[in-house]
């Protein structure tokens, strides 16, 4: 049985037919089924299923070396383990990272870099960022909830995203000092199709990190279209420090890239236009995680992690995060400034 699927799961993995026809036909009801099954628990299931299979993995490993059983059965008990956590972790969700990406879903191309479009863009998030900056001491979970999965509920079929569920809530992390240690703000755990969400995290930015993550439950796998769907919801809020979170967080995650295209003196000088209270929020941030990060710990991971996404089909791997301002001038009606806008 371990086999067959272990099969099928290469299979779609190779196949972008095969994994569209999982993200769309399977994936929505597996992950329903999973995350209900993980929903009494407040804290990450995800967290006691990686430390129960490592720590059995070793346990087989000097079960082996201690002769227990004859070393060819010893090594096959491993590879079931082994078998097993590989299918339930792409079965339960990674195999949306095979799936067609966003422009193939809604039928387009990246957007050619155009200079009076960027130049106008520019403009508009200077002004969104001047005109929605407060100071955001608290945010209302609760109605960050209630609205990016009204928003996400909304979205037409063709972005190819699953229905939320009213049982999909954010776990606790029990390891949660290991994640602000290597910067990581969030993640969905593919055994339950989990979300958890970092402790650490600033009311300022905890919105925008909600409906990214979100985005991961419904099916999206890059982190670019993640931050994507993240600005669109939060933006749409009628709630001025949601809406002050998307913009905040577009801007810290295309900050570079924007730079790269004007050059350091135009960047600076754009940036001379966005007021001081803008850049402290952003100093803030940065002195909050530098305060919580292991250095070498969190090279290690960023190394590990870049490698698993270009090992499944992000080619970009962590720089991904970044290509959210070429999806946002792709699909975004950034030109409009009613809130209640849809995709």
């Amino acid at each position: 049985m371990g086999i067959l699927l272990l099969i099928l799961v290469l299979w779609c993995r190779h196949s972008v037919p095969a994994a569209d026809w999982y993200a769309t036909h399977l994936y929505p009801y597996l992950s329903a089924a999973l995350s209900w099954l993980a929903s009494p628990f407040r804290f990450s299931l995800t967290e006691i299923v990686v430390v129960a299979a490592v720590v059995l993995f070793f346990v087989l490993i000097v079960r082996v070396f201690r002769r227990h059983w004859g070393f060819w059965k010893g090594i096959r008990r491993i590879a079931t383990l082994l078998i097993w956590i590989f299918v339930w972790f792409y079965g339960g969700w990674a195999l949306n990272y095979s799936r067609s990406d966003i422009y193939t879903r809604l039928g387009t191309v990246p957007s050619h870099f155009e200079e009076a479009d960027f130049q106008e863009f520019l403009e508009v998030l200077s002004e969104e960022l001047n005109e929605g900056w407060l100071p955001v001491e608290a945010v209302d979970s609760t109605l960050v909830e209630q609205h990016v999965k009204t928003w996400y509920a909304n979205l037409p079929a063709e972005a190819g995203l699953c229905k939320p569920r009213s049982w999909q809530h954010p776990k606790r992390l029990t390891f949660n000092r290991i994640q602000s240690a290597v910067g990581v703000l969030g993640f969905v755990g593919p055994f339950f199709d989990e979300m958890q969400l970092n402790r650490d995290i600033t009311p300022l930015e905890y919105p925008f990190v909600f409906a990214h993550e979100y985005a991961h439950v419904l099916g999206v796998s890059g982190e670019a279209e993640a931050n994507f769907w993240a600005f669109e919801a939060t933006r749409a809020s009628d709630d001025a420090a949601i809406r002050y979170s998307a913009w905040y967080m577009l801007f810290t995650y295309s900050w570079r890239n924007i730079e790269s295209l004007l050059g350091e003196e135009a960047f600076n000088a754009w940036t001379d236009t966005l007021r001081p209270e803008i850049l402290e929020d952003l100093h803030r941030t940065q002195d909050h995680w530098a305060s919580l990060r292991w250095d070498a710990f969190a090279k290690a991971q960023k190394r590990f992690y870049n490698y698993f996404l270009r090992s499944n089909r992000i080619a970009d791997g962590t720089k991904n995060y970044g290509e959210v301002l070429r999806l946002v001038l792709t699909f975004s009606d950034w030109h409009d400034h009613d809130h209640g806008e849809e995709i």
